[in-house]
């Protein structure tokens, strides 16, 4: 299923090259579709590494999710 990420998340080049199905912002908009909303705070040092991951294995769920990144302010 569909994963709705970021229109600026740097994984998603990485993610299209494996075949997972993400889908940017910009295109779910025109989709009508109910996904489950996950919220990620990435504390880990190697972040797009980390993202990329977690995005790999959200892909091989049968739900649609929409991952949102959660950034703190310093």
């Amino acid at each position: 299923m569909p994963i709705k990420v970021p229109n600026n998340l740097p994984a998603i080049e990485t993610l299209t090259n494996e075949n997972v199905f993400v889908m940017t912002d910009t295109r779910a908009m025109t989709q009508d579709m109910r996904p489950l909303h996950i919220l990620l705070l990435n504390l880990m040092p190697t972040k797009i590494d980390t993202e990329t991951q977690i995005t790999r294995m959200l892909s091989n769920t049968p739900l649609q999710v929409e991952l949102e990144l959660l950034q703190t302010a310093t």
